[in-house]
């Protein structure tokens, strides 16, 4: 059995850099005229598809992680640039995992 650690794998950190970056750069600038506005963030999301943020391939891979760790790793980033938006690019994820199961 391995040791429990919470240490991030070089690719982990490169995901969580990567991820909040796109939160610092796309989401924070924009997060409050969203929430004013009331409306979904198409913008962000075609932002966030463009990259491979939104979308099953990303939820499948991350989900797959055997220590766990890259999915709240990358919702935790991308929560920190905007909750409600974070919500709006990851609630697809709902789906992701039934169709994982």
């Amino acid at each position: 059995m391995a040791e429990f650690s919470l240490a991030l794998s070089d690719d982990q950190q490169q995901i969580k850099d990567w991820v909040h970056t796109f939160a610092s750069d796309v989401i924070r600038p924009v997060a409050h005229e969203w929430d004013e506005r009331e409306e979904f963030p198409w913008t962000v999301v075609k932002e966030a598809a463009k990259i491979g943020l939104y979308g099953v391939d990303f939820m499948l891979n991350a989900m797959s992680d055997k220590t766990g760790l890259t999915l709240p790793v990358a919702l935790e980033e991308l929560f920190w640039g905007d909750a409600g938006i974070g919500m709006a690019l990851m609630g697809s994820g709902l789906a992701a995992a039934g169709i994982s199961g």
